[in-house]
C-alpha cells in the first residue's frame, strides 16, 4: 500500500522511527505526500530523522540511476 493513503499520524510516525517505504521515497507522488505532511506537522517531525530520511532517498535515487541518465 502506497504511503499516500496513509494517515497525517502514520506518515508521522513513519518518518520519525526511519521506516518510509524505499519506494515511497523515489516515488515522486509518495515523496510529495511526505513532504506535505511534515509541512502540516513541522513541530512534530524530528530533524534529525528528517536528515536520515533525507539521506536515504538521495542514496536511493543515485544507486536507481548511477550512470546519470
Amino acid at each position: 500500500m502506497s504511503i499516500t493513503s496513509w494517515s497525517d499520524a502514520q506518515v508521522l510516525r513513519a518518518i520519525n522511527s526511519g521506516s518510509v517505504p524505499s519506494e515511497d521515497l523515489v516515488s515522486r507522488d509518495g515523496w510529495a505526500h511526505v513532504c506535505r505532511v511534515r509541512g502540516r506537522l513541522f513541530a512534530q517531525v524530528d530533524e534529525e530523522a528528517w536528515q536520515d530520511l533525507c539521506s536515504k532517498r538521495g542514496y536511493l535515487q543515485k544507486r536507481s540511476n548511477s550512470r546519470g541518465f
